[in-house]
């Protein structure tokens, strides 16, 4: 079978031809064969059985003739059983009953197991051609449950109305041996004005010729209330039997069936997608909002403080609020990065900025950036000797080491240590670890943490939007490495890969997976 698609259009749509070629036969001429093969095979039984004639009496060879009979009862149907039973009935007068080769009988005896000879090969030909019948019957059932299976097998495997639409043009053909099936569909769906036309065609010749006259059956389908469809069939050899029509209708209902589904699969995906849209822009407004407004707190309030007339401020305390603005300025300024950062990954724009860098000055560099918020803490790094130079982001890289610390002094308890490995380079990768002494984290949410606007429930919650982590996993897989957690014994560390070689990609695509607060 071979499958034509026509672009120029054909009646406002395009043109989708299944093109089949069938060998010539018909009622007619397998009827003319048959009969002119059980006329040879009466003939052939009958010069079998005439050296018989002088050895054997008529009753035998009377018996001897049921044999290809049945033969042909067995082959045949029951039109071509009767008649050469008859045939059988006039040889076995004329070559085996004296007189010989005239039709005379003599004998009332002969005329008699002519009489039961025929009676016997017509019911035995109506016997034969009813099981035959049934055979058949059993035989088309079977092949009708197996050609609707098959077709809602494909069915199942399908997604677009366009398949559908070829798949049953393609059944519909097999069914009946159509010789021109043309379907059609208009799709109609609120978001487009103007109803979408589906069309698929099959032509049972190389070349294609649509049909000039009326078609011999047309069946209407319906999809939903809004849509409909009607699949059109061209067979001038020979009428459709009410069977046909049946089977037919089962096609185009499972057909029907399956274009629903998919539109429900496709309306159930908009409104998931819709849904999650929904659930992410409320929890990025509700977290977001939530950590803007306690550094803004503690600024507004340290603002106000400086400038209350009348209140003369002693100088340390003047410090200390100028201090708690730096402090939460920096942090808002790490909260919009991360936003950004978050922004850019996402949409594909953020661009590497490289540059041969050292890895022990991003990291110190980190630590004092993170010093106004780690004097609970103590920070221990190690770093090999003769580390070599990465081409790297310097900032983006030191983007990573600021939110894994921030997290790390978040979820450490005060007085805790938290250190920061550099392995020597391995295998063309160095690698480096953040330890801190926080809770495990379960091992079912060790990949998890890394997902946008993920959060682990805790007993004492902690403050955060859930965009750090899944930001330093997109610069990490942007420069080509990889980064983990896992549980240790006095706490969890945050491990991530970076090359030594320079990677090509300047520019960052990163697919950030969306998880649950």
């Amino acid at each position: 079978m071979k499958i034509r698609r026509f672009e120029e259009p054909f009646g406002g749509y395009e043109r989708y031809n299944l093109v089949v070629k069938r060998p010539l036969s018909s009622p007619i001429y397998d009827g003319i064969l048959h009969l002119i093969s059980s006329i040879g095979i009466v003939f052939l039984a009958t010069l079998i059985f005439l050296p018989l004639r002088p050895i054997v009496g008529i009753e035998i060879i009377a018996l001897l003739y049921l044999l290809p009979l049945g033969v042909i009862s067995t082959l045949w149907d029951i039109r071509v059983s009767i008649l050469s039973a008859v045939l059988s009935f006039f040889t076995l007068n004329f070559t085996f009953i004296p007189p010989y080769y005239t039709l005379y009988v003599h004998r009332p005896q002969d005329l008699v197991i002519l009489m039961v000879f025929l009676g016997v090969s017509l019911f035995i030909s109506q016997l034969m051609g009813r099981l035959r019948q049934s055979l058949q019957v059993a035989r088309s059932r079977e092949m009708e449950a197996i050609c609707l299976f098959d077709f809602m097998v494909q069915l199942a495997a399908l997604t677009e109305e366009q398949a559908v639409l070829d798949a049953l043009v393609r059944q519909v053909h097999q069914a009946v041996h159509a010789e021109y099936v043309l379907a059609r569909l208009e799709l109609k769906t609120k978001e487009r004005d103007e109803p979408e036309i589906l069309s698929s065609q099959w032509s049972a010749e190389d070349e294609f010729t649509p049909p000039t006259d009326p078609p011999t059956i047309c069946f209407p389908f319906q999809v939903t209330q809004p849509s409909v469809g009607e699949i059109c069939i061209w067979r001038r050899k020979k009428p459709f039997l009410e069977a046909e029509k049946r089977f037919l209708q089962l096609f185009i209902s499972q057909a029907s069936l399956a274009m629903e589904r998919i539109r429900l699969g496709r309306a159930e995906l908009q409104s998931r997608v819709l849904a999650e849209s929904n659930r992410l822009k409320t929890s990025l407004l509700s977290s977001v909002s939530h950590e803007l407004r306690t550094p803004l707190a503690a600024i507004k309030a340290a603002i106000s403080s400086l400038n209350q007339s009348g209140v003369e401020l002693a100088p340390e305390t003047r410090a200390e609020l100028l201090k708690l603005v730096e402090e939460e300025t920096d942090h808002l300024n790490l909260l919009v990065g991360n936003l950004l950062n978050m922004s850019r990954l996402e949409a594909g724009a953020l661009t590497l900025e490289r540059s041969w860098s050292n890895l022990k000055d991003i990291v110190l560099n980190a630590i004092r950036r993170t010093a106004p918020y780690s004097s609970a803490h103590q920070i221990v790094t190690s770093f090999p000797p003769n580390l070599p130079s990465l081409h790297i982001d310097f900032l983006l890289i030191e983007q990573v080491m600021l939110n894994l610390l921030h997290n790390s002094l978040k979820h450490s308890p005060e007085g805790s240590t938290i250190e920061i490995v550099v392995f020597p380079p391995d295998n063309d990768f160095i690698r480096v670890e953040v330890r801190n002494q926080s809770p495990p984290i379960p091992p079912e949410h060790l990949e998890r943490i890394f997902d946008k606007f993920y959060r682990l429930e805790q007993p004492q919650r902690v403050q955060g939007t859930g965009l750090g982590l899944a930001i330093c996993k997109g610069i990490i897989e942007a420069h080509g490495g990889m980064i983990w957690a896992e549980n240790r014994s006095q706490g969890i560390a945050f491990v991530f890969t970076l090359p030594l070689r320079n990677h090509q990609n300047t520019r960052a695509v990163v697919e950030l997976k969306e998880g649950k607060i």
